[in-house]
């Protein structure tokens, strides 16, 4: 079923900063243009209901990648435990 202005939906609030309700506010052709958050009421371009990417996450896997590089490790394999030393009695 096509959206019609005024139906509800699912999208991220730019000024809420969360996943809520929303109207549909504006149409392209048969794609959601705004929304209008049904908490706070802001307008803001529809962002297909997808929160976006943090940084943390981002620079995380990027710090990851480079560390396996270094490492020599490949990507999702454990790495290897280094052997214990023993203690001297």
């Amino acid at each position: 079923m096509n959206p019609r202005i005024g139906d509800d939906t699912d999208d991220y609030c730019t000024r809420c900063h969360r996943l809520t309700n929303h109207t549909v506010a504006a149409l392209v052709g048969e794609r959601i243009a705004q929304s209008s958050c049904r908490t706070c009421g802001f307008q803001h371009v529809y962002k297909g209901g997808k929160a976006p990417q943090r940084a943390s996450q981002v620079k995380s896997s990027a710090f990851d990648q480079v560390l396996a590089g270094i490492l020599g490790e490949r990507a999702g394999e454990p790495a290897k435990e280094a052997p214990r030393k023993r203690k001297r009695s």
